[in-house]
């Protein structure tokens, strides 16, 4: 079934460094990409009756168990298609509040805090190095 789904993602910065984690690349819409695992920014799909910002701290909090805050959304949404399944990817810049531990769940298998020209070096998903640039005008 083909569907349109809205998907927050946070840009997690610190001290010139931006949080990205390696997720298990065993999503069958991922195939295009290959089996390697890919680097992005943490984030995922809105509930039904969510505010952006609810689900954003949520699926932060899933992901990686960091609390984060919110500093703005970023000036583009982003329109991933892949073959059954339409992503508009709402980033948003974040800083993290409180413990800086990241423990990830069962989607990703690494994580790691990046420069914007580390990001540049890594495999990624696509519009990962376009949000990292996004932000880092805004910093």
């Amino acid at each position: 079934m083909q569907r349109i789904t809205p998907v927050v993602i946070a840009i997690i910065h610190h001290k010139g460094k931006f949080l990205l984690t390696e997720r298990k690349n065993d999503d069958e819409e991922d195939n295009e990409f290959g089996k390697q695992p890919l680097w992005h920014f943490p984030g995922g799909a809105l509930e039904f009756g969510e505010e952006l910002d609810e689900a954003l701290i949520r699926e932060i909090k899933e992901e990686t168990a960091l609390t984060i805050r919110i500093v703005q959304q970023l000036p583009h949404i982003y329109s991933a298609l892949r073959r059954y399944w339409h992503g508009l990817l709402i980033p948003h810049l974040c800083v993290v509040t409180g413990s800086k531990k990241v423990i990830l769940d069962h989607e990703s298998i690494n994580y790691g805090w990046y420069t914007l020209n580390e990001v540049k070096k890594l495999r990624k998903l696509p519009f990962v190095q376009d949000m990292a640039e996004d932000a880092n005008r805004l910093l």
